[in-house]
């Protein structure tokens, strides 16, 4: 069985229910505030009768995409954001009965599989149950900037964070927050990166064009 028919079967009745939309292995979340929540399924091309994959879960802001897509910015904006402009990601590991070789890798790292040992239908469970219990509630949970922000200076797991912390206080607050209060996050954003006062003249002409 393919991964896109494997997840056709285990995946997209749960994410439809979710609220999720599906093209291919990707499924989206969209918040009111227009952030995106994506959850990826990546296949891994291995010599091994097994089908073997990572699952990746991101959070794209909406001022994070206008902010890595900035230079195309008329052409982008019709898009839809991609996983490239995620503010934080995370791997959404296996357990140890639907995991590839999971004695060789890191918990957190743990690709999935089905086929040979793993029943498909086994792994499907155990896909079902880490998203209903723990992925799909963080990925809601997440699209609420406060709660982002919050975790982003708090971590309470393991994820990657795709942006300095100033600049992603900066990116979350930036369409609503008031001149005053830019000026404040301005302070905060960490100046030891090349394009730094591209970034801080992109913010204030984002705020002055959603708050002025």
């Amino acid at each position: 069985m393919s991964l896109e028919a494997w997840t056709r079967r285990h995946v997209a009745p749960l994410a439809k229910a979710a609220g999720l939309s599906r093209k291919g292995l990707v499924y989206r979340l969209v918040g009111e505030n227009g952030d995106h929540a994506l959850l990826e399924f990546r296949p891994q091309h291995l010599s091994t009768p097994m089908e073997v994959f990572t699952v990746k879960a991101f959070i794209v802001p909406a001022a994070s995409w206008a902010w890595s897509y900035r230079a195309n910015w008329e052409s982008a904006k019709k898009k839809a954001p991609t996983s490239s402009a995620a503010i934080v990601e995370w791997t959404v590991a296996a357990p140890k009965h639907a995991a590839y070789e999971p004695d060789n890798v890191s918990p957190l790292d743990a690709d999935w599989a089905y086929g040979g040992r793993i029943d498909p239908d086994a792994a499907g469970q155990a896909m079902a149950e880490v998203l209903r219990e723990h992925t799909l509630p963080t990925l809601r949970r997440l699209l609420d900037r406060d709660e982002l922000l919050t975790e982003i200076r708090n971590p309470g797991f393991e994820f990657h964070r795709g942006r300095p912390p100033g600049w992603a206080r900066m990116i979350l607050r930036v369409d609503e927050a008031s001149p005053a209060e830019i000026e404040e996050l301005v302070d905060q954003v960490e100046k030891d990166y090349p394009v730094v006062d591209e970034f801080i003249a992109w913010a204030r002409t984002r705020a002055a064009e959603h708050n002025g």
